[in-house]
């Protein structure tokens, strides 16, 4: 990676609350150099160029990090070209993740990176949810779920609710949400849920607002 693009994502991460190691910079880098080509030969993600990548992919990713239990377990859902959990996987190598997406060619992206970085406990599956032998496979399995950019709160909370632990909780990524606490909370109580917290900030380097949606069942503390 050129010095450019290791310092925007050292002090973007930092502002982010996150400290790589040497071996997480490392990761990433492999990440992004096969991310620009790969994406020559198929479309794995519209933003092109690496600088884009760095800010808009990987520290988007890297921002829900500090609210990640160390050692978890983690279902990325509509995960892309392994976005948000191949970076999370690389900052918290004992993390558990696995991955599902309906892609094919996304998905062996991801596995190219699985094998090449040698992520255990990183496992993928192609899906399209609600799929009743996933729902079955993965039922209260999962401390975390979470998606970036999903279509609507109500979709991504029915998908997700029967897949975490009844202390597990949902993270939706999201643009800015200001103001919309009431109506969150109103979806969440369709799935016995309730709207646990709310982070926002803006991507470094960007005048983009983000807001982390966290969702845990009515009972949980």
């Amino acid at each position: 990676m050129e010095e450019d693009l290791t310092e925007a994502l050292v002090e973007g991460a930092r502002v982010l609350g996150v400290e790589f190691t040497t071996s997480s910079l490392e990761a990433l880098d492999f990440f992004l150099n096969e991310l620009m080509r790969w994406n020559r030969k198929m479309n794995l993600t519209g933003i092109k160029d690496p600088h884009g990548i760095v800010v808009k992919h990987f520290l988007d990713s890297v921002a829900v990090s500090p609210y990640i239990s160390p050692g978890s377990s983690l279902l990325d859902v509509g995960s892309g070209a392994g976005f948000p959990c191949i970076v999370l996987k690389i900052l918290d190598p004992g993390l558990k993740v696995t991955s599902i997406d309906s892609s094919g060619k996304k998905l062996s992206f991801q596995r190219h990176l699985i094998r090449r970085l040698g992520l255990e406990g990183a496992d993928t599956v192609q899906a399209r949810l609600p799929d009743p032998q996933v729902v079955e496979r993965f039922n209260k399995v999962f401390d975390y779920a979470i998606s970036r950019a999903f279509g609507s709160l109500e979709a991504l909370l029915r998908i997700a609710r029967p897949l975490i632990k009844d202390t597990g909780v949902v993270i939706a990524m999201k643009g800015k949400m200001e103001g919309r606490d009431g109506t969150s909370n109103n979806v969440a109580k369709q799935f016995n849920m309730k709207l646990q917290r709310t982070v926002s900030f803006t991507l470094p380097f960007t005048t983009a607002d983000r807001t982390l949606l966290f969702f845990a069942g009515k009972e949980s503390p």
